[in-house]
Order: C-alpha cells, then structure tokens, then sequence
C-alpha cells in the first residue's frame, strides 16, 4: 500500500508545472537580440539600472499586465530579479497563463555581469 501511496505521489508531483532553470546564455543572447526583458525587482532597484530593453512589472500584476500589451503568448521574453528564486516564481506564473517561451534570466546582478562582460576588454 505504501509503495502505491509512494507512486501515486510521484505521478502528481510530476503533473505540477515548475519553472526550468536559469537559462543565462539564452537570456543574455535574446536580451542582445532585442527581445524583451522583465525585471521584477523593485522601484529603486529598477531606478537604480537595470538591462538592455527592460521594463519594471510588479509581481503582482505581471499576468495582468502582459495579458494587456502581448497578445501572441508565444513571443519570446526574458524574466529576472533580485535573485533566481523569485525570476523562477515568476516564470511560474507566466506559464500557468499560457506564456510559452519565457526565458528565465535568473538574478540580475548575474545577468547584468554576463550581459556586460569586460573580462575580454582588450584595453585591459
């Protein structure tokens, strides 16, 4: 009975929908591209700066916000934050609403360090 209970429990968490992992290099390459960009993060960190083509959503109305201005919920959009853990709460929403190729740019210090690399400057 156990091992049913233990099968059956692994089957429904199987069914749940779970953001993928951060995908840095796709974000990076589609940011460069002049794809979309999504930053999650607050008012003064958004005011502060932020990446190449990013608009500032609140979490709490980003599934209304985009149902508003992107109608093709195919196009593709990169999502980040203040760390990877909320960029992949919020990919979690975007797809539940039918959004299906959301790029998860994960934490923005890390992406704006990988969008902006100076490590290959030649000056240096």
């Amino acid at each position: 009975m156990r091992q049913m209970l233990a099968v059956f429990a692994l089957g429904l968490s199987s069914i749940t929908a779970h953001a993928g992992p951060v995908e840095q290099a796709q974000a990076v390459a589609a940011i460069r591209e002049g794809k979309l960009a999504i930053d999650m993060r607050s008012q003064s960190d958004y005011e502060s700066g932020t990446v190449l083509n990013a608009v500032r959503v609140d979490h709490r109305r980003l599934v209304n916000q985009l149902k508003q201005v992107m109608t093709d919920r195919n196009l593709a959009l990169v999502i980040f934050s203040s760390s990877d853990a909320r960029a992949s709460k919020a990919q979690d929403k975007l797809v539940k609403a039918g959004y299906s190729s959301i790029i998860n740019g994960g934490s923005y210090d890390e992406l704006h360090n990988a969008l902006y690399d100076l490590t290959d400057d030649p000056a240096e």
